[in-house]
């Protein structure tokens, strides 16, 4: 059994070396994906003005989001925390780290975490080059989408509370987001027992 796993090992690495892209298609059944449930979004008026966020149907995997900054911003920080309900639904907090805004998006050394949300939120947004200062003006994404998970996740419902302040002001806005992680192969074998 051991050198069947080896070699497959073996295989996967030179086809991941070959072309990342045509691999990850060779080997579906690896990866999550993220269905929402319900986002809530709320800005302080004398920061953050018509904040907009909403789940786009049919499967509730993607969203949008739009927001007016009313005026430039030239120190903002973040706290994102991450909960998640036990076995006895009760809520269990697994991350929760504050950050600085502005050294995230000129620092490459970020923490796969935030990482994440950086990338996430900069994928189809007409915000090009986000840098701090923040201007004065409209910024949308579209097509918001969870992807490249770490693989160490399990499927569970979670909770992200995500609040942008600045500093000693005031508190600018938050996003609180509910919904559920599901691993693609268990619900591929989910799908097969009830089809």
């Amino acid at each position: 059994m051991l050198p069947l796993l080896w070699g497959f090992g073996l295989l996967v690495g030179s086809l991941l070396q070959a072309n990342p892209a045509d691999s990850v298609k060779l080997i579906p059944n690896l990866g999550y994906y993220v269905e929402m449930r319900q986002i809530d979004c709320v800005g302080n008026p004398n920061y953050f003005n018509s904040m907009y966020c909403k789940i786009l149907p049919p499967n509730n995997r993607t969203m949008e989001a739009s927001v007016v900054i009313m005026q430039k911003l030239t120190a903002l920080s973040g706290s994102l925390r991450v909960s998640i309900p036990n076995a006895k639904k009760v809520i269990t907090q697994i991350f929760d780290i504050t950050f600085d805004v502005c050294k995230v998006l000129r620092e490459r050394k970020r923490k796969v975490l935030i990482d994440l949300l950086v990338n996430t939120l900069a994928r189809n947004s007409n915000a090009k080059a986000w840098k701090c200062p923040f201007q004065k003006g409209s910024f949308e994404s579209r097509n918001i989408s969870v992807t490249d998970l770490p693989p160490m996740l399990t499927e569970s419902e979670f909770y992200v509370n995500l609040d942008f302040f600045i500093p000693k002001v005031a508190i600018g806005m938050n996003v609180t987001l509910h919904g559920h992680l599901y691993e693609i192969a268990k619900e591929k074998n989910r799908r097969r027992k009830y089809l």
